[in-house]
C-alpha cells in the first residue's frame, strides 16, 4: 500500500514515516505545498495524509486537486484545527476523515485502513484475464484454479503491471512504486529484472499464458486482450 505523507512539523513527519514503514507501507512525503502538489501530480497513491497549514499554501486546496484528479485516493486530514467548522470544510471539499492533532499513530492506521476497507468494498477487490485471477483483498492469485507462489514484491509487480495493463510501465516506475522515496534501496534494475522473471516463469508454468512483455530498453507491459 502506497501513502503520500504531507507535513511540514519534520518531528512528527519522522515519527509517522518511522512507524508507517514498519506496518509495511510504502511511503513518500512533501513538507510544502509546491512538494506535495509535484507528488499527487506525477504519482499515484492508495492514501494522502494531509496537514492543512502548509509553507506556501493551503492543505485544502491539495485535497481539492485529489478528488478531481485521482478520486479514488482516499485522504484523511492531519490538524491543530479542531473546530467544528474546520472538520465540516474539510469533509466539503473531499476528505474522507479529519484527524486533530496530537493523535495516536495506531489511530491513524485504523482510520486508513476503515477508509480503504470501505473503499475496496465500492470496487472489485479482483483483477480478472482470462484463466488469471488476481485477489487484492487475499493477496493471492490463481491459474487455472491453481494458487501460485508469489512473493511480496512479485505481487506488487504483477498487480501494478496488471493495473497499467496495455501500457509500457518503464522500470523506473515499478522501482518507484516498490520503495517509494526509499527507491535507492533497489541498489539496481537487476532486482526487478529477476523478480519479473521469476513471476513470468510461475505463470507461464501453471498454462496462464504469457501476459508480461519485456519492451527493452523501457520496461515492461501487461498484455490483455
Amino acid at each position: 500500500m502506497k501513502v503520500l505523507i504531507v507535513e511540514d512539523e519534520q518531528e512528527l513527519l519522522d515519527l509517522m514515516l518511522r512507524y508507517m514503514k514498519r506496518e509495511g507501507y510504502v511511503c513518500e512525503h512533501a513538507t510544502t505545498f509546491r512538494e506535495g502538489y509535484k507528488k499527487i501530480n506525477n504519482h499515484e497513491y492508495d492514501c494522502a495524509i494531509v496537514d492543512l497549514n502548509l509553507p506556501g499554501g493551503d492543505g485544502l486546496k491539495l485535497i481539492e486537486i485529489l478528488r478531481k484528479e485521482v478520486p479514488n485516493t482516499a485522504t484523511i486530514i492531519i490538524s491543530a484545527r479542531n473546530t467544528l467548522g474546520d472538520r465540516i470544510k474539510g469533509l466539503e471539499v473531499g476528505a474522507d476523515d479529519y484527524l486533530t492533532k496530537p493523535f495516536n499513530l495506531s489511530e491513524l492506521n485504523a482510520r486508513i485502513k476503515a477508509i480503504l476497507r470501505r473503499k475496496t468494498n465500492q470496487m472489485s477487490n479482483e483483477l480478472v484475464f482470462g484463466n488469471l485471477l488476481i485477489d487484492l483483498d487475499k493477496r493471492s492469485v490463481v491459474a487455472n484454479e491453481a494458487t501460485l507462489k508469489l512473493t511480496k514484491k512479485e505481487f506488487d509487480i504483477l498487480v501494478y503491471l496488471a493495473r497499467n495493463k496495455n501500457r509500457v510501465v518503464t522500470k523506473d516506475s515499478i522501482a518507484e512504486y516498490l520503495w517509494g522515496d526509499y527507491m535507492d534501496d533497489a541498489f539496481s534494475y537487476d532486482f526487478i529484472y529477476a523478480h519479473v522473471k521469476n513471476l513470468r516463469k510461475k505463470l507461464v508454468q501453471n498454462d496462464c499464458g504469457d501476459y508480461l512483455k519485456t519492451v527493452y530498453g523501457v520496461g515492461y507491459k501487461f498484455i490483455s486482450n
